[in-house]
């Protein structure tokens, strides 16, 4: 049988309101009473209702989350950092998707400030202006992973993508290819395409061999690296490289080279970007760039929660809004090998 606030004080001898200053320690209590009580909630294991808890402190300790795609195994990675975190420090969550549509976030930003969340983790890849004033007129904290914007109060966890990108590319100038094309992301994305596109861009022009006949773009699904390897298959210049913007649109396009009977890497080295889990099961396995998604999602929650709980104490910071960049690494594995000069 569950125990209730009336029967701790029942049993304690106290009142209600007395229960309640020591559970929600929000006025003092003589101290043999509050023992008394303390000891009362021990031995029957009473555990307070947190929502209603929450409501009478004006709190939820509820933390809105919203990603773009559920089923993308980096946004579930993610998840999983945020919501070991949380969990151990009395937090929930309440998680929504976007399906990539601004409008449909914009809505669910107002959905989560309704139900009274204490503060948001936003997962997006593109912030217009209308989203951007949505942003600024909510009052909670805001954690932001995979874009920016302009607006101070909103930390970002991010790696640097643009030196990732370049470092990868240069990985395959090192293994003597000259034709190495790019399956990039769209533009308007700035963390995963732009700047991937730019760093991809930047060692190949210091190499004096970047082709922009060799760039194609796709928007990080299996079918979209498939179709776009495709056309470059059919181009009249033949790549002996792909680096790709993420690792789905490389398996994509590894499938494409496979099943026009070109051996990888012999004739083709693969690179991609994220290194999910399907990078090492695949045949051949894929190399790729790690990001480190748990500790993205980790260090989110932990500097939300840091904001939340400064910010009640009016304790924060300016550090507390200070960007954060996480270690990306190269991962080498079967897709990639040097070729003659």
């Amino acid at each position: 049988m569950k125990i209730t606030i009336n029967e701790i004080a029942k049993k304690a001898g106290v009142s209600k309101a007395t229960v309640s200053r020591v559970l929600n320690n929000s006025k003092p209590v003589n101290e043999s009473l509050r023992k008394r009580v303390l000891q009362v909630i021990e031995e029957t294991n009473f555990r307070p209702n947190a929502l209603a808890r929450g409501l009478s402190l004006q709190k939820t300790r509820v933390i809105g989350v919203i990603i773009p795609d559920l089923s993308n195994p980096v946004f579930s990675r993610i998840i999983a950092g945020i919501e070991s975190y949380t969990r151990a420090h009395d937090y929930s969550l309440m998680i929504t998707a976007t399906d990539y549509d601004i409008s449909t976030e914009i809505k669910h930003i107002n959905l989560f400030r309704d139900k009274g969340v204490e503060g948001l983790i936003l997962l997006t890849d593109d912030v217009n202006q209308k989203l951007s004033e949505v942003l600024g007129d909510f009052s909670k904290p805001i954690i932001m992973i995979g874009s920016d914007c302009d607006l101070e109060k909103i930390p970002v966890i991010k790696i640097d993508n643009m030196k990732a990108a370049y470092e990868a590319t240069q990985y395959l100038i090192n293994l003597n290819h000259k034709r190495i094309a790019m399956i990039r992301g769209p533009l308007t994305d700035r963390f995963s395409g732009n700047l991937r596109f730019e760093g991809y861009k930047k060692a190949l022009v210091e190499s004096g061999i970047y082709d922009e006949n060799l760039v194609k773009e796709g928007k990080y699904s299996f079918e979209h690296g498939y179709q776009t390897m495709t056309h470059l298959l059919a181009g009249s210049k033949i790549p002996t490289a792909i680096f790709c913007a993420n690792d789905v649109m490389a398996v994509g396009a590894l499938k494409c080279a496979l099943d026009n009977d070109l051996n990888v890497p012999e004739e083709l080295s693969i690179m991609g970007f994220d290194d999910i889990e399907i990078a090492k099961i695949y045949t051949p396995s894929l190399s790729s760039v790690h990001q480190p998604f748990e500790a993205k999602g980790e260090r989110a929650i932990a500097k939300l929660i840091h904001m939340i709980e400064s910010e009640a104490d009016e304790t924060i910071s300016e550090c507390a809004f200070e960007d954060e960049v996480l270690e990306h690494r190269l991962i080498i594995r079967q897709s990639t090998k040097r070729i003659k000069s």
